[in-house]
C-alpha cells in the first residue's frame, strides 16, 4: 500500500493517516460485490482517530470508508 497515494486520495497527509493509526491491515477487500471484476477495498477509521481529523472529514468511529481499488493495488508500481 502506497501511504502518499492514500493519504492523497483521502484528502489528508501522511501524517494524518499516522495519527489515525491506520495500517496496511486495517485496509480489507469488499468480497461482497460478487460477479464484479473490478476490487473495492475499505477500512473502519479507526477507534484511536483524533477529533481534528473527524471533524475535517466528517467521519464517525468506526465507519466504513471506501477506497478506489487503483489506490490499493500496487500493480505496475
Amino acid at each position: 500500500m502506497n501511504l502518499s497515494k492514500l493519504a492523497k486520495h483521502l484528502d489528508l497527509t501522511q501524517d494524518e493517516l499516522l495519527e489515525m493509526g491506520l495500517s496496511p491491515n486495517d485496509i480489507h477487500q469488499d468480497n461482497s460485490q460478487s460477479g464484479d471484476d473490478g476490487h473495492s477495498y475499505y477500512f473502519n477509521v479507526p477507534d484511536v482517530t483524533p477529533d481534528r481529523i473527524l471533524g475535517k472529514k466528517g467521519w464517525s468511529l468506526g465507519e466504513r470508508v471506501e477506497v478506489d481499488a487503483s489506490v490499493i493495488d500496487t500493480d505496475g508500481e
